[in-house]
């Protein structure tokens, strides 16, 4: 797994805009972006690249793989915890997730980024050189595994000498990182909203780590500015851990992209 330059697919017209969709990440929240997508499929709205953070690399990964989003919600219905996770003795996480790394190459096979058919490229961070990597060569299961592992609570997936964790951490919404790989019409989808106050007192261990990691980063949504459009579905009641919300948050996604749909319309059609 490692880092690279990323083009996007050739457009028939050199005026048309490159369009770049950014995925956050938001744990199981992320099924929101399937909502988006399908939207943008009946609309015909194709982006160029794609780049996924966290829960958007794993939406992006299927997508850009080939997966219909329609299909894809029936999977999604499908996931458990015990599925994607195990616990581990505690040393640098408490679950393991290559279970989750399995379960995508079942789905998409043991695939390249240069295998996709839509460019690709997932953000992590790696922890020991404290900075953002952005994944675009090598196997993608692999690559979205390294950008869900949630520091503490997911194993880190060791690249080298790198200490690979959630791209989420330092970057929920690189949009700058789909800028970069030369993008110039930007759709950015967050499914970490701005909470609704007061929130929740936490639980337990796990939703005390969260709410702390979650009030991070939010603390840090440095990139949302330099999208010409955000797309913020209305999830902030929702749970980041109850995968048995997906038609709900499929929903509130597709809800969300239809609001922008004209404009996004507008904006391409007239350059």
């Amino acid at each position: 797994m490692s880092t690279g330059n990323l083009k996007p697919r050739s457009t028939d017209h050199a005026s048309r805009p490159r369009v770049g969709l950014v995925l956050g990440g938001g744990a199981a929240r992320g099924v929101a972006h399937l909502g988006v997508l399908q939207v943008f499929e009946e609309e015909g709205i194709r982006p160029d690249l794609v780049v996924g953070s966290s829960a958007g690399s794993v939406a992006g990964g299927l997508y850009c793989a080939g997966w219909s989003p329609f299909d894809l919600q029936a999977v999604a219905r499908q996931v458990k915890w015990t599925r994607v996770a195990r616990p581990v003795p505690p040393r640098l996480g408490l679950f393991d997730i290559r279970r989750m790394e399995r379960v995508i190459r079942e789905l998409i096979g043991d695939v390249t980024f240069a295998d996709l058919r839509i460019p690709f490229a997932a953000t992590a961070v790696d922890l020991l050189a404290c900075e953002l990597v952005v994944l675009t060569q090598g196997r993608v299961a692999r690559a979205i595994r390294a950008s869900c592992s949630v520091p503490g609570i997911f194993n880190p997936v060791e690249d080298g000498d790198r200490l690979l964790i959630d791209g989420g951490t330092m970057n929920n919404l690189p949009v700058s990182v789909a800028r970069d790989l030369g993008a110039n019409y930007l759709i950015a989808v967050d499914v970490l909203p701005p909470p609704v106050l007061p929130i929740k007192r936490p639980k337990n261990i796990f939703e005390m780590w969260w709410l702390a990691l979650y009030t991070m980063i939010r603390a840090r949504y440095i990139d949302a500015q330099l999208a010409d459009v955000l797309i913020q579905p209305d999830i902030a009641h929702t749970s980041f851990f109850d995968f048995g919300q997906t038609d709900m948050l499929v929903s509130k996604g597709r809800a969300a992209a239809q609001e922008h749909v004209a404009r996004i319309k507008a904006d391409l059609g007239s350059w």
